[in-house]
């Protein structure tokens, strides 16, 4: 009875199955891995980031005081513009990286009434195994967009 648990345990924690550790990786390497994202990411992934801003309270006017002041339909294009070029990458929790881009020239959003000119873009990594970081292409379509939001 134990020895099938155990194979099953072993198999699952064999190193070649452990989600990308992104916390390991250089940040020209995440950022490579955000600009393949932005080129091949699903509908499906949008709408389910969109759908978390919005019950984040980021796109309400009068909600958060953490909030979007920029129109919702010039969101996704600048959202895709932070992936695709980012200025900075950051790792998070083990798997998940935040992507940051500035737009200088552009109010965002507020942070409690100060503007901010930076979006920012939290993805999640997990799916992508660590055996398969510098061929990603096959597991772009499960990444996860988690959240986006005005940053400083």
């Amino acid at each position: 009875m134990y020895k099938p648990l155990l194979l099953v345990s072993l198999y699952l924690t064999s190193p070649s199955l452990h989600a990308l550790d992104t916390e390991k990786l250089p940040a020209e390497q995440l950022l490579e891995l955000g600009s393949r994202l932005s080129a091949q990411a699903g509908s499906s992934q949008w709408q389910q980031l969109w759908r978390r801003v919005r019950q984040a309270g980021y796109l309400h006017p009068g909600g958060s005081s953490l909030r979007f002041t920029l129109p919702a339909a010039q969101l996704p294009a600048l959202a895709r513009q932070t992936l695709a070029d980012a200025d900075q990458a950051s790792p998070l929790h083990a798997t998940q990286v935040v992507y940051r881009r500035s737009f200088a020239d552009q109010v965002i959003g507020q942070r409690d009434g100060q503007p901010l000119h930076a979006l920012c873009l939290l993805v999640d990594w997990r799916t992508l195994p660590e055996r398969m970081r510098d061929a990603p292409d096959a597991y772009l379509k499960s990444a996860g967009l988690v959240s986006s939001y005005p940053c400083d």
